[in-house]
């Protein structure tokens, strides 16, 4: 399962490198400076917002993947244990606040991206 994670995330990479592209490159090649109108029509495409919604997909999963890496990396009872062997007994507790962490970030990223996006 973590082989298949890792290259998810190398392809969400690869969506999120795209899209920062096709953005840039557009803002340099279009003449947005003259009339909004070209910009708005950019945007109201239906290319650009399905294009857009990969990218935030893209972007949520190569973070939560990302952190799950950070807290396997780091947190583990073996790593801590390096700092101190006191700190490693709460090696646990330590996965479980940076948990709840994450899956608050998730929560209010998930209600911030509902009111503001889709409805």
């Amino acid at each position: 399962m973590g082989t298949l994670f890792w290259y998810l995330q190398r392809l969400s990479a690869v969506v999120i490198l795209s899209y920062v592209l096709y953005v840039t490159i557009s803002f340099f090649v279009k003449p947005y400076n003259i009339s909004a109108a070209i910009w708005s029509s950019d945007i109201d495409g239906i290319s650009f917002k399905i294009f857009s919604t990969l990218f935030l997909f893209s972007m949520f999963f190569h973070g939560i993947v990302g952190l799950k890496a950070v807290e396997d990396d780091y947190l583990s009872k073996r790593t801590i244990g390096f700092v101190s062997s006191t700190l490693s007994e709460f090696s646990l507790i330590f996965r479980i606040i940076f948990r709840v962490f994450v899956a608050m970030v998730v929560l209010v990223t998930t209600y911030v991206f509902v009111l503001n996006y889709l409805v």
